[in-house]
């Protein structure tokens, strides 16, 4: 028996609910059974539970037995003073509140549950594959998939927002910067995220803003900040180097070492190099690019928006003093794509959730709506099961429950596992 299958039972109701008594035979009645609270303290707060004429509002509290009160120590624990009900798998002690002489009422489950239920939740448990119901979901309805997906796309973009929500607080509130310094992060991807949001709370907006009808300074600015002019070998870099001494001085910045950096394993074509010159010609050519993403409500739209060209010296380097062939040197459509499903769909969710204007919420799951879904290894697992993958809202959703229910067998936290275990 475990805790979390118990949890299951008691947030469902999933359990014998007639004649209900304590171990001491007070009569109890579930007016409210609490809302489950995933992190420290008593498992379910805020409940209404009737025990015997008295109508208690507390906590409850669960566990395989009654002793695990105090193997876990609760007796000392100020934040279970407020129990006002234990409930069990086994009793096996008399629980007391501190300073209590009355007994804890505890309710015992062992009896009041189908066996076979527990059986199929530990064959959930005990299976080796990755997606614990994958031999049982064909039998799940649509609508119950579908609503575990939406639940959990809202759930990572809430979890995507955490970042977004700190660098907001540090901005004390200011929408422009934020925007700025996340965009700029996103420019990063995954390997240089920490240094390119570094280089954007070492270079405020407020002063990339001052340059923008001069290109030029804008890459002394961005590149000198970002510690690549330190060792400049070529005529190009030489005079950014001579210009961001000046800028330097004028606005004191602070450069970053050139070390934080990472180049491999990664494309020529995502070199962070490319990605600051690519940054300066879109900040240039975007002006108020906060507003206009705000504005934006389609995929080609935003695909136009982020359309730029780079400097000429950019169209044959990917990295300073390293001449190569000619390309276009613009970001390519899988690079948009990503900055609209990492940077502007989390940004509007939370825009439109602080601001209380749900318009911009929905316009953040219309946007991965629109988007084509991401063909990777989690999604295909998915794909095989018969679950659609027709746009990125899927294909989030679908990551979203693999590595946060399926892979941890979270059965117990997912519609479909529930919906399975009650078959």
């Amino acid at each position: 028996m475990t805790e979390e299958f118990l949890h299951y039972l008691w947030k469902f109701n999933n359990f014998d609910l007639r004649h209900l008594k304590t171990s001491d035979g007070e009569s109890i009645h579930i007016i409210h059974g609490g809302i489950h609270n995933p992190n420290a303290g008593p498992d379910f707060e805020n409940a209404r539970i009737q025990i015997g004429d008295q109508i208690w509002a507390g906590h409850v509290e669960i566990h395989v037995k009654s002793s695990d009160w105090y193997q876990h120590g609760h007796q000392n624990d100020a934040t279970y003073q407020n129990v006002i009900l234990h409930v069990v798998y086994s009793h096996d002690k008399a629980v007391f509140l501190k300073g209590d002489k009355n007994v804890l009422p505890t309710l015992v489950l062992e009896e009041r549950f189908p066996k076979e239920l527990f059986a199929r939740y530990e064959a959930f448990l005990s299976n080796s594959l990755v997606i614990p119901c994958a031999n049982q979901i064909k039998h799940t309805p649509n609508f119950v998939i579908d609503n575990m997906l939406d639940r959990v796309l809202i759930e990572r973009l809430e979890n995507k927002t955490l970042v977004l929500s700190a660098i907001l607080k540090e901005t004390k509130q200011d929408w422009n910067e934020t925007f700025y310094r996340w965009l700029t992060r996103g420019f990063g991807l995954r390997v240089n995220t920490a240094p390119m949001l570094d280089l954007s709370e070492r270079l405020p907006q407020k002063i990339l803003s001052k340059h923008l009808d001069n290109h030029f300074q804008l890459e002394a600015l961005l590149f000198g900040t970002a510690g690549m002019l330190n060792s400049s070998n070529d005529d190009y870099s030489k005079k950014l180097a001579q210009e961001y001494k000046f800028l330097k001085s004028k606005y004191r910045l602070e450069p970053m070492l050139p070390v934080n950096w990472k180049y491999s394993r990664i494309r020529p074509q995502g070199f962070p190099s490319l990605r600051i010159a690519q940054l300066a010609s879109l900040w240039q050519a975007r002006e108020n690019l906060f507003s206009k993403v705000l504005e934006t409500g389609s995929i080609p739209k935003l695909y136009e928006l982020f359309d730029i060209k780079v400097s000429e010296y950019w169209t044959n380097h990917y990295r300073f003093a390293k001449e190569t062939k000619t390309f276009s040197g613009a970001l390519g459509e899988d690079f948009i794509r990503r900055l609209v499903s990492n940077v502007v769909v989390p940004f509007l969710f939370l825009y439109g959730k602080l601001k209380d204007q749900p318009f911009y919420h929905q316009r953040a799951l219309d946007l991965l709506d629109q988007l084509p879904g991401e063909n990777n290894a989690v999604s295909r697992k998915y794909v095989a099961l018969n679950i659609n993958n027709q746009s990125a809202y899927r294909s989030q959703a679908t990551i979203q429950l693999h590595d946060n229910y399926c892979k941890l067998k979270k059965c117990l936290n997912c519609n479909i596992g529930i919906h399975l275990l009650k078959k």
